[in-house]
């Protein structure tokens, strides 16, 4: 016998539709009976559930961010920790070393705070000790020829710098206490070659800044010059900056101001006045910028380039017998001409930088134009002698 089970019909959707309506109508009656007191009580209590709720969910990563920070903080006095720890143990050592008279290679550990001037070993002295014969004041035991070879060498003498420059140095302009505070900063804006060593040794702070108490290097000091124009897109940078804008103009003066001053971080108005008027001092009195500006017209192309030659004994002079600098030794040439290893080749433009000689006389002229303001010769190995005893 088979029998047959018929299917229930499916529930129409929306079946309950009129109870639903009823009691959203009925609560909605309810909310609108409800007196301020008891919406104030229900929104309090809804919002105090939410918040419990929110701190429920935010406890646990606000407990992770607290033991981050934990951890945070305790890697930071861990590494001030240790760094004080290495600098008090290297100033133990140097006091250790101080206080026992061992003084070999001290100065290379030098620390600010150590009083060594308090050593019963170390006497410092005034510069009250005066040459005869060239008038420098030296320090007391210290050699009698290092200053003129006793009398053989005859140096130039130091000119007065002109205005402003002057005043600048002995502290009669205005700005003079700006100036000589920072006097190795506006020295470098005026550069014409790069200063390097084989290795700049700073002082680290505890908290990790790099500092220097004094100005400590290892190794070989070195002076770099490029081209007089910069390759194109690229900045003007040391020598090149004295060719802005190509003539001397108001505008190519403040280029050349804002140039300097940006590189080196001067932004105040009484720095930016300093360096205009040295930028039109120098332009008006360094013979060295004066040649390379009559001949930078005669370069018609990069190949072109200006040579500084050295200093040379003259034919028919004994090798051993120095002579005075011969001033006009300079000269524009092609490059790809043969130059001697010593000669300082300053192209028209080129990516390319060239050591100079230490012992070059325009050395310490295009390194330090504050000191050797008119372009003139400093040390070079054919410095003139003279017989001290017939002269």
């Amino acid at each position: 016998m088979f029998y047959v089970q018929s299917a229930m019909p499916k529930k129409r959707k929306g079946a309950n539709l009129s109870r639903r309506t009823i009691n959203s109508r009925a609560r909605l009656d309810e909310r609108v009976q409800r007196s301020s007191e008891q919406i104030q009580k229900v929104n309090a209590d809804a919002s105090r559930g939410m918040s419990q709720l929110r701190e429920l969910r935010s406890q646990e990563a606000r407990d992770e961010r607290n033991q981050q920070r934990q951890l945070e903080r305790r890697e930071t006095r861990r590494f001030i920790v240790d760094g004080r720890r290495g600098i008090d143990q290297q100033r133990q050592q140097v006091h250790r070393a101080f206080t026992s008279n061992l003084f070999l290679r001290l100065a290379f550990q030098y620390e600010p705070d150590v009083e060594y001037y308090n050593h019963s070993k170390v006497v410092i002295g005034t510069l009250e000790k005066e040459c005869p014969r060239c008038h420098a004041l030296k320090f007391k035991n210290e050699p009698v020829g290092m200053c003129c070879s006793s009398g053989k060498i005859q140096l130039t003498e130091i000119e007065t710098p002109p205005e402003p420059l002057h005043g600048l140095l002995i502290g009669t302009d205005p700005d003079s206490s700006l100036f000589l505070k920072s006097i190795r900063t506006f020295n470098s804006c005026f550069q014409m070659t790069s200063f390097g060593a084989t290795e700049i040794v700073n002082n680290t702070a505890a908290n990790g800044q790099q500092f220097n108490s004094t100005f400590k290097i290892k190794g070989q000091v070195y002076h770099k010059v490029g081209s007089l124009l910069p390759m194109p897109n690229e900045p003007h940078k040391f020598l090149q900056i004295y060719f802005m804008g190509g003539e001397d103009s108001e505008r190519a003066l403040a280029n050349r101001v804002d140039a300097r001053c940006d590189y080196h971080n001067l932004n105040s108005p009484f720095a930016r006045r300093i360096v205009s008027e040295l930028d039109a001092l120098l332009n008006e009195h360094n013979e060295l910028l004066k040649f390379f500006k009559s001949h930078m017209p005669k370069l018609q192309s990069d190949n072109h380039a200006i040579v500084i030659n050295p200093d040379r004994t003259p034919a028919g002079e004994h090798v051993r017998r120095f002579n005075a600098p011969v001033v006009d030794d300079v000269a524009g040439i092609m490059v790809g001409d043969r130059t001697a290893t010593r000669q300082i080749v300053i192209r028209r433009r080129n990516n390319d930088l060239q050591f100079i000689s230490d012992t070059h006389r325009s050395y310490d002229a295009l390194q330090y134009p504050l000191i050797f303001w008119k372009g003139q010769d400093g040390y070079c190995v054919n410095i003139k002698q003279r017989d001290p005893v017939t002269e």
